[in-house]
């Protein structure tokens, strides 16, 4: 969320405030409540700042409506152009998070502003303060708004929604009931004219209209979605991950969008969103599930393999067939990823589970690569940041399948994990050993790499299939702490020079460094090197500043002076700390020479 929306929204706000302000000040047929003074002024400001959100605040979660509106704006407006930004699901979270922070601050003024009302009529001789607490409309609607927007706020707490994630989906619906309030608050008519006319300002019409498309939109997506899907295999991975595949021909998705998923056997009411793994060109649609919670441990149990089970070494396709639960989905949504492609140079970052956005996109480049389709893209560097060790397991089955081991075969890839804990745990150390010992050419779980030259069946092993998860949609991304810790060298990632989208017996123009850091990677990979090893794991923050500044030397040190200038995307997903400096680092290594496109899901 970019400074200036920020800045845009807070400024609407103060415009509107003042606006309600001046508004109560100055109307003559209101001066016998005016007596009341400055409380009145700042009450009727604040309550046209929240119908202002509450009007707004339903519209980011209205996700088809803007899917279909943000594909419109892209057709006539930017064909072909930032895709990434269409419906990004973090982006629609923070507008809503955003207008919820100023719901919260000019609640607290209205209510504040009517302690102070009611205490000066009781001092005016108008009344009991408790009656107009307690004894009016607009006071108990108001009371019972303020305790639901409690629950809602305490729920939405981050640490709950990790912990439960049930209490924030049910206790979050609560905002039906408070628009239905919002819009009888002002039933009972407390500020009156002079002449005991009500006057009121209508805002709670907007409310209602945005309630009305938000019901419309549910109802709709509830009709879409009705329909049960029988899954065609899961798949349990070490790590704890489960990958559920399944086929609808209904849904036409695009490289990293997500979807909303619902297990009517585990809870019939509860939808979450995890992303879409599989590429479009793929039969099957993939999505994985880590165990992180009641839910997902829950359809652990019922697949057999939950917390507790011992632990699996290779992938596991669940047999008994009577154990696949029926599922419903609703999507896709989300910007989609695949305008990589159009990037000379790629860099996926991402923090925590932010990674699995990713994994979509490189399996989707090895099928457009064995499609012999022209891309620009001629390299991409991975980072991932993680706390700790703890899930490198899970990373290591999510980027270790047969189809996107065949990138990093071809030296199209190159990898950097970095670990931010300070303190390296005898659990960190045991994942990392068993990472290390896992070598592609002794892999006996999945099937031989093809060659390059030639191109396999277009059809998806369902026992070595790809998955994501998205735990909460990107909000639970672990913060960086540690040091920076620079890497030693640039061969510690594999490099991408090899994986244009062209055939293979076409010429292209690669130098001569590119090709021997690909013979390197191939011949590593070929001679039982780790994918993951000592050489691409990392201790510290990574200095994306350096980074940046020995990438932008070294492709332009390599690039042809055709007088085109180079491109490079820089793709992140994970917290917002993080996401600024990037941004900040994309904008300073920009030149005329080298443009650094930043994207933040």
């Amino acid at each position: 969320m970019s400074v200036i929306v920020k800045g845009l929204i807070t400024a609407c706000h103060i415009a509107i405030f003042v606006y309600g302000f001046r508004l109560q000040r100055n109307d003559k047929e209101l001066s016998d409540i005016n007596t009341i003074g400055f409380s009145i002024y700042c009450s009727r400001g604040a309550a046209l700042c929240l119908a202002f959100d509450m009007t707004l605040i339903m519209l980011p979660v209205c996700r088809k409506l803007i899917t279909h509106l943000t594909k419109v704006y892209f057709l006539f407006l930017r064909r072909g152009q930032g895709t990434i930004s269409e419906g990004s699901h973090s982006s629609l979270t923070r507008y809503h998070k955003y207008l919820a922070y100023h719901i919260l601050a000019f609640l607290t003024i209205h209510v504040l502003g009517h302690c102070i009302n009611f205490y000066k009529l009781e001092q005016l001789g108008q009344g009991k303060a408790i009656s107009y607490h307690f004894g009016t409309w607009a006071g108990i609607t108001g009371y019972w708004m303020l305790l639901l927007l409690g629950i809602m706020f305490v729920t939405a707490h981050r640490k709950i929604r990790k912990r439960s994630y049930e209490v924030f989906w049910y206790t979050h619906h609560l905002a039906l009931l408070v628009m239905v309030l919002f819009a009888f608050h002002g039933y009972g008519c407390f500020v009156k004219t002079n002449s005991g006319q009500c006057r009121g300002y209508g805002s709670w019409r907007y409310v209602v209209l945005a309630s009305v498309i938000y019901l419309t939109e549910r109802i709709l997506r509830s009709f879409e979605s009705h329909q049960s899907i029988h899954l065609s295999s899961a798949i349990a991975h070490p790590g704890g991950a489960i990958e559920l595949n399944f086929k609808q021909p209904s849904i036409q998705y695009r490289p990293g969008q997500h979807l909303y998923l619902n297990i009517p056997r585990l809870s019939r009411y509860e939808w979450h969103p995890f992303t879409i793994t599989s590429s479009p060109i793929e039969q099957y649609i993939s999505l994985n599930i880590r165990q992180d919670g009641d839910w997902t441990e829950q359809l652990g149990w019922i697949l057999g393999y939950g917390p507790g089970t011992p632990r699996l070494e290779t992938a596991q396709v669940v047999r008994d067939r009577s154990l696949l639960p029926l599922i419903k989905v609703d999507g896709p949504y989300g910007g989609p990823k695949d305008d990589v492609l159009n990037f000379d140079h790629a860099v996926l970052i991402g923090t925590g589970n932010g990674i699995t956005t990713f994994s979509g996109i490189l399996r989707h480049i090895w099928f457009r690569h064995q499609e012999t389709q022209r891309s620009r893209l001629k390299s991409l560097d991975l980072y991932w940041v993680s706390r700790g060790a703890d899930k490198l397991d899970w990373f290591q089955s999510l980027f270790s399948m047969e189809k996107t081991m065949e990138l990093f075969r071809t030296g199209l890839i190159r990898i950097h994990i970095y670990f931010t804990s300070s303190k390296q745990t005898a659990a960190d150390r045991s994942a990392i050993k068993r990472s290390l010992s896992l070598r592609l050419s002794k892999d006996t779980s999945h099937e031989p790499i093809t060659p390059l030259p030639e191109r396999p069946r277009l059809s998806v092993d369902v026992a070595h299939g790809r998955y994501s998860d998205d735990d909460e949609v990107h909000e639970e991304h672990e913060e960086l702490l540690s040091p920076l810790d620079r890497p030693t060298g640039s061969d510690s990632l594999i490099s991408l020079a090899s994986i244009h989208s062209q055939p293979s017996h076409a010429k292209q123009p690669v130098h001569e460094c590119a090709i021997d850091a690909t013979t390197r990677s191939a011949e590593n990979i070929e001679q039982g090197e780790p994918i993951i090893g000592p050489n691409n794991i990392h201790y510290g923050r990574p200095d994306f500043t350096s980074i940046f500044e020995g990438m932008k030397a070294r492709l332009l040190q390599n690039h042809d002076s055709d007088g085109r200038a180079i491109k490079i995307g820089v793709f992140y997903c994970g917290s917002h700390s993080l996401g600024r400096t990037l941004a900040r680092e994309c904008s300073r290594f920009s030149t005329s020479r080298i443009h650094f496109v930043f994207s933040e899901e």
